[in-house]
């Protein structure tokens, strides 16, 4: 299996560190690549250093010369390393492994996309949602990619568009198995094997790495 993430090169410099950390922790053993836009001779250097490998992405053709918000959502999509034939556990850069997670089936529970999915409330209802991170097989990553070639001619505004021609084209099981704090001092649940922090709409970089720093630590 692989463990995968993408960023460019702020979301870099803001959480690689973190990414890398709870990774080399938790997955020791693990092959570990970053799709990286735009980083620097001593952020490959850095990343290889941790034993992480490097997808210069800079000058990949399907992505504009001077990309806007938009276009960084399809990055990670667009890149997926299917050509590996291994399966390939994605996340967001900052997503963060707090506990390996259980272990994955070659056949990947007989579907094409686990979803890595966290508790969420709307209306009091309690359903399984957020796609922070999630595992694919080979084939399915070769899917997403193409369709990603296609979005990138005309970007979304959001993960939505994505995650949704994900469940819509592919066989998938939810798994709950992410943790999403906005404060310190919640308690990390015991099916908790990743974190995340409030999105950017609502939170800034330091309050989003004061909470991840606190629950890597806790």
């Amino acid at each position: 299996m692989i463990l995968y993430c993408a960023a460019n090169k702020k979301y870099f410099d803001l959480y690689f560190d973190l990414w890398q950390k709870q990774a080399n922790r938790f997955y020791p053993d693990t092959r570990k690549i970053i799709a990286l836009y735009q980083g620097t001779p001593e952020d490959f250097q850095k990343a290889q250093s941790k034993g992480v490998e490097v997808n210069d992405v800079t000058h990949d053709r399907r992505f504009p010369n001077n990309p806007v918000i938009n276009h960084f959502y399809v990055l990670r999509w667009l890149h997926l390393p299917y050509e590996h034939g291994e399966n390939i556990l994605e996340t967001q850069v900052n997503c963060l492994a707090v506990k390996k997670a259980m272990a994955v089936d070659k056949d990947n529970w007989g579907v094409e996309h686990a979803r890595i999915s966290r508790w969420k409330y709307k209306d009091g209802k309690k359903y399984k949602g957020g796609v922070s991170a999630a595992v694919f097989t080979p084939d399915a990553a070769l899917k997403v990619v193409k369709q990603a070639e296609q979005m990138i001619v005309n970007p979304p505004e959001s993960d939505h568009p994505m995650n949704l021609w994900q469940e819509q084209n592919l066989t998938w099981e939810p798994v709950v198995a992410e943790q999403q704090f906005k404060h310190l001092n919640q308690r990390i649940e015991g099916y908790t094997c990743w974190i995340t922090a409030g999105t950017s709409q609502h939170y800034t970089p330091d309050q989003k790495l004061e909470v991840l720093n606190h629950y890597v630590s806790a």
